[in-house]
């Protein structure tokens, strides 16, 4: 709201579409648009989690920008992997703390890139446009690396070709430059490849303990690499690096150790062993929300959401019931209770009213609710009480929040 100045009166006018009405039209227009390359700025971490999560709770496929043909990939990406070229291709900014800053706005006006506006979708999406032409111009290998890693299919050959490569990972907009080559498959994970890094003789490996293998995969820097097929990684061979990338030593000693580490398959399997027995592991996802990672639906689930969204009201709890896929199943009744109650059993809209007021009342569930978005608010709105836009916007959420916790407070009471 306060970055993109939108109201909370804004967000919530009823002539806008529902959320289910507006993913409907999102996925119509990105599916009439495929096979494309999906690019935005910052968007692999940010902006397509958070499409992917809302085609997946609208009963669309949520991998949209991977299939069909697609690619995807980060401009953000693209400008820190030229600026770490070594090339000066592009400018960039520095902080007050002298820190570089690669703000899209910053880094496009500091290469002479009109910025006509700043937060808006369509000016974002243009000003994202012009810094990839740039780049192509100033980088053309870089682009084209960037071009064909946006495609899951290319990076997957080029990564497990057994040809060692420089991998580049970015931590604070810094760049990070490590010697790997693939050891496995990450167990569970169909898009993870994991590779190893090359800094240490294929001899110290071969002769630790399974409990020292384990405490130096899992040491910082961590020797073990985890590359995405579907995220656009920033790679290139190893005989096209600069010699700063090879940690210390020369091209011809980490070709050396890749080939001994990719003939050796007893210590690749023990190494993909040993690192997915230690990796943290985290607890199940407590709300359907949350569990789009846990597992992909079937063909036929699929078929069946096709046929909920054309299909009557009337009709679509039954299909809904159909489903094979219990997460679909409740999303499926989600749609059905916010965009047709009429369509559902008193009985059952009444039980989802009380559980919905519950998690909007929790004072420690997730996501958010009511009662901690306002204590969050008020411990914000001190910071923002020389903006008077600013002020403005979070007084109007602070009454829309607080007429919304008086309601819900009324309807618990009354059960």
């Amino acid at each position: 709201m306060l970055a993109n100045g939108l109201s909370i009166e804004a967000l919530t006018d009823q002539h806008l579409s529902t959320h289910y009405q507006m993913m409907r039209d999102l996925n119509e227009r990105l599916v009439s648009w495929s096979p494309a390359i999906f690019l935005g700025y910052n968007s692999i971490r940010f902006d397509e989690e958070f499409l992917r999560h809302a085609l997946y709770r609208t009963l669309h496929p949520p991998y949209l920008t991977s299939l069909h043909g697609n690619g995807r990939n980060d401009v953000m990406s693209l400008a820190l992997a030229c600026s770490a070229s070594g090339d000066n291709a592009l400018r960039v900014p520095l902080k007050d703390s002298g820190d570089p800053s690669f703000r899209l706005h910053d880094i496009a006006a500091a290469n002479g890139i009109a910025v006509l506006k700043s937060h808006d979708a369509m000016f974002d999406t243009q000003t994202a446009l012009e810094l990839c032409r740039l780049v192509k111009k100033l980088s053309p290998d870089l682009w084209r690396r960037f071009v064909r890693f946006s495609n899951k299919a290319s990076v997957v050959d080029f990564v497990t070709s057994d040809e060692p490569f420089v991998l580049t990972e970015f931590y604070g907009n810094r760049a990070y430059h490590t010697p790997v080559v693939f050891v496995a498959n990450e167990p569970d994970q169909p898009n993870g490849m994991l590779c190893l890094s090359l800094v240490k003789p294929i001899e110290e490996l071969a002769s630790m303990s399974d409990k020292q293998l384990a405490s130096w995969l899992l040491s910082p820097p961590r020797p073990i690499r985890r590359v995405r097929s579907n995220a656009g990684p920033t790679m290139m061979p190893l005989w096209e690096a600069a010699e700063e990338f090879f940690v210390g030593t020369s091209c011809e000693v980490l070709e050396d150790r890749a080939v001994r580490i990719v003939e050796d398959e007893g210590l690749k399997t023990r190494i993909g062993r040993v690192f997915s027995e230690n990796r943290a592991q985290y607890p199940e996802p407590a709300h359907v929300e949350e569990m789009l990672y846990t597992k992909f639906s079937s063909r036929n689930d699929a078929t069946l959401c096709d046929r909920f969204h054309c299909a009557p009201w009337s009709e679509r709890r039954e299909i809904a019931q159909s489903l094979e896929d219990d997460r679909l199943k409740e999303l499926a009744l989600r749609i059905c209770y916010f965009e047709c109650r009429s369509s559902l059993a008193p009985d059952l809209v009444q039980a989802m009213d009380i559980d919905l007021a519950h998690r909007l009342m929790s004072i420690d569930g997730r996501p958010p609710s009511v009662e901690q978005t306002l204590k969050q608010v008020g411990a914000g709105r001190a910071d923002f009480e020389n903006n008077s836009n600013a002020a403005a916007l979070l007084k109007g959420y602070v009454s829309f929040l607080t007429e919304r916790r008086t309601k819900i407070l009324k309807f618990l009471e009354a059960q």
